[in-house]
């Protein structure tokens, strides 16, 4: 189903019936990162933006509306479970843009406009700190190893010299180089690298992507779909010198 009401996974678990696993934002890739090209060879300078190897102090993100805007839509939510069927047909009969307000919708329309207007306040909120740590491989690969929120990166080893990523989820081979521009951003601006299995056939999206925000600190992107609860958003501080490549 389309996203009727942006920027909020609760809404959006009222139509598969789910529980998030946590208050991300619908957008938080395109938030996150803009669209890298494909590109043959290896990203130019992609080990400036990479972890070094050894130990790094992190911190696990998540997109997040303001807890106003989780609390009318968690209001929405009760309502539009208790009236999924009315639900189903009113978004039908609104296809494109924002579903405009309805008192079935639980709230006042006055809340709802409010609720629009704090959706688009996005931001980064740290769910918990974790440690990065970074092995360098026999065969020169970079493996990623962290515990808790962030653990879906494990596994995951990286070869920049060679264009290539492995994921357990499968290998990431367009590659190229990523920025996002957008000052009023949740991530601020950065630029960077960015690994996807667009083209592979796969069925599953999953993309990688490694940057320095204008902030001076790194950061990691993972998103292995098909949802937006799986997806990693990881902040560390910039080393002293990029990896050897």
């Amino acid at each position: 189903m389309r996203r009727i009401l942006p920027l909020t996974t609760l809404l959006l678990a009222a139509c598969s019936g789910s529980t998030p696993a946590n208050n991300q934002t619908s957008p938080a890739p395109q938030a996150a990162t803009n669209q890298a090209a494909p590109a043959a060879t290896p990203p130019a300078n992609a080990a400036a933006f990479l972890p070094t190897p050894g130990t790094h102090p992190a911190r696990t993100m998540a997109m997040a509306i303001p807890p106003e805007a989780e609390a009318l839509a968690a209001r929405m939510t009760a309502a539009i479970r208790a009236n999924f069927a009315w639900y189903r047909v009113y978004a039908a009969q609104h296809p494109q843009g924002e579903l405009p307000w309805h008192p079935n919708l639980g709230i006042s329309a006055a809340e709802y406009a409010r609720f629009l207007t704090l959706t688009g306040q996005i931001a980064l909120r740290e769910i918990a700190p974790v440690t990065l740590n970074v092995t360098r491989r026999p065969d020169g690969g970079l493996a990623l190893a962290v515990a808790g929120p962030a653990a879906p990166l494990n596994g995951i080893v990286l070869y920049p010299d060679r264009n290539q990523v492995e994921t357990p989820l499968g290998r990431l081979g367009n590659g190229g180089a990523t920025a996002n521009r957008q000052a009023r951003s949740p991530t601020g601006p950065w630029e960077g690298v960015r690994w996807t299995n667009a083209g592979s056939g796969a069925p599953r999206r999953v993309a990688l992507a490694f940057g320095r925000r204008a902030q001076g600190d790194m950061l990691i992107f993972y998103d292995y779909g098909p949802s937006d609860a799986e997806t990693v958003i990881l902040l560390y501080p910039a080393a002293a010198s990029p990896a050897a490549r």
